[in-house]
């Protein structure tokens, strides 16, 4: 019969060890190749922290002045840890002017604040309470400036482990709730996380102009006169307006403490080109409209189904055909009935036409709208409104 002995105890033992052996050798290369992986994922979350924030900073920096009016000041509040700035940089409605459009914007975030809303600037030191005036849009009181106040500011992080060092760098439009960017964010050593710098006024001599570090003496440099241009805007109340760049300092973390904690810094200088860029306060008087403004329901019934929009009439204003002959556009704006404000405009309409008018092909019947139009200049600066209150359908 054939040998049919199994294995004897030591070569089992013999096995058993080299299968150890084996496992624990692998185990161990597991065990690395998982470390190395967490360590490379903690690594690119810190590089992703970086580039976003580093990237959303200066593109929202560089825009700071863009539509807003000369009366309202482009610089609010400029700290070691927050900056405060205005400018149209979203809306809500498709607008003409803005730099984004975003119909989920809350309407909180899409417009200047009145006088009647100030509040305190997050971040600020001393606390500044801001605006303590209110800016219309084109030199046209009964229009609300479009340019809202935009907040980055670091603070303290007492959620982490390390609350003495770390940092959240937040958002905030207006008076609205901040939204965080990131968190991890550490102070570069010997740095601020923010630092200006000013136009200097050429000497005597020159004929250009140079960049100079703000001095430590200015900071913090605030817009302490309600208007922007007035009388009372000059020498130390005017050096927020010859701030030219933003210098950004930070470092971020992989959110770990001890040997395990790896940092990435990174700086950049972001120009302010809007900034002291002045409009032309006046190529006249005020335009004059002089002309009603109709609002009916059309109905195209040469396509299926038939298209219903709201066609808009008037007649050119006084100082198209004659007196200043400066009109350059008709602004048209459309709210609710019921709303006190006017918002963005929803369109512009050159000048030039001897029977002008406006389709709105995006107003739907059965909602309640007030249509309004007013002439345009060079200045820009606007006539009054004429306002019209269409019927809910045709």
């Amino acid at each position: 019969m054939r040998d049919r002995r199994g294995m004897t105890l030591i070569e089992m033992l013999i096995a058993l060890t080299v299968f150890t052996v084996i496992l624990a050798s692998a185990l161990g290369f597991l065990s690395k190749q998982s470390k190395g992986l967490d360590q490379s994922s903690t690594d690119m979350g810190m590089l992703q922290n970086l580039t976003f924030a580093g990237s959303l900073l200066q593109e929202e920096i560089r825009m700071a002045g863009a539509n807003v009016p000369y009366k309202q000041p482009v610089i609010v509040y400029a700290g070691t840890n927050s900056f405060s700035f205005n400018a149209d940089y979203a809306s809500n409605v498709d607008s003409l002017y803005t730099v984004y459009y975003n119909p989920g914007l809350p309407s909180g975030q899409v417009n200047a604040l009145t006088s009647a809303q100030r509040f305190a600037l997050p971040g600020s030191s001393p606390t500044f309470n801001y605006p303590d005036s209110s800016y219309s849009s084109l030199g046209n009181s009964g229009v609300n400036s479009p340019a809202e106040t935009i907040t980055w500011f670091f603070q303290l992080d007492t959620s982490t482990a390390t609350p003495a060092n770390d940092y959240v760098l937040w958002r905030q439009v207006n008076d609205q709730a901040p939204e965080v960017v990131i968190r991890n964010a550490l102070q570069t050593s010997g740095r601020n996380f923010f630092r200006y710098y000013y136009k200097r006024i050429p000497a005597a001599g020159t004929s250009q102009s140079s960049l100079d570090t703000v001095p430590s003496s200015w900071m913090p440099v605030r817009h302490t006169q309600g208007v922007h241009g007035m009388t009372s805007d000059t020498g130390q109340a005017a050096r927020v307006d010859s701030l030219a760049a933003v210098e950004v300092a930070f470092t971020v973390s992989n959110g770990l403490t001890g040997a395990t904690i790896r940092t990435r810094a990174i700086s950049f200088i972001v120009p302010m080109p809007n900034v002291g860029t002045k409009k032309v306060t006046s190529c006249g008087d005020l335009p004059l409209f002089g002309s009603g403004l109709n609002a009916q329901w059309n109905i195209d019934n040469s396509v299926t189904p038939p298209d219903t929009f709201m066609l808009l009439r008037w007649n050119q204003a006084v100082d198209e055909t004659g007196g200043e002959l400066d009109v350059q556009a008709y602004i048209i704006w459309r709210r609710l009935l019921g709303v006190t404000t006017w918002n963005e405009p929803l369109a512009s309409v050159p000048a030039g036409s001897t029977a002008p008018s406006f389709a709105d092909q995006t107003a739907l019947p059965g909602i309640a709208y007030q249509f309004a139009v007013a002439a345009q200049d060079c200045t820009p600066s606007l006539s009054t409104m004429a306002t019209a209150t269409p019927p809910l359908s045709p």
